[in-house]
């Protein structure tokens, strides 16, 4: 049975997270010359997937890291999908490692966007004090 795991990745960033894997005894799974993965991001089950992760492996220390650019979470809209982690091994038994949610989260800051900005009352910033969206600074 494949572990859980929700991640949130910010959109227009780069995104990775590593995952460790582990054999039968509990030891860290370091043979990964000898297995193929494949992770992928769909809406729902049931719909074509947005995004294959580039997957590196790092069989010194069992570990696999899944890896967006930038480019294509750009192309992803905020909100809920959801996503797989499959192993194959070289008998061609193919398992499923890992499955959860991914939280596409919108990211404000636009590093394209070169038009002026009024940062605060006095376009001198945010000072203490300043009221924002009904709280204190």
């Amino acid at each position: 049975m494949a572990s859980r795991a929700n991640v949130y990745i910010d959109q227009g960033t780069d995104f990775r997270i590593t995952i460790e894997l582990f054999d039968e005894d509990n030891n860290p799974l370091t043979a990964l010359v000898n297995y193929d993965f494949y992770a992928t991001m769909r809406k729902m089950y049931s719909t074509l997937k947005v995004a294959d992760f580039t997957i590196e492996k790092d069989g010194v220390n069992g570990t696999i890291t899944l890896t967006l650019a930038d480019d294509i979470t750009t192309d992803l809209k905020p909100g809920k999908y959801q996503y797989d982690v499959l192993m194959k091994k070289t008998t061609g038994e193919m398992s499923k490692v890992v499955e959860g949610l991914a939280f596409i989260v919108d990211t404000i800051t636009d590093p394209t966007d070169t038009t002026a900005t009024l940062a605060g009352a006095d376009a001198g910033g945010i000072s203490d004090g300043d009221n924002l969206d009904g709280g204190q600074y």
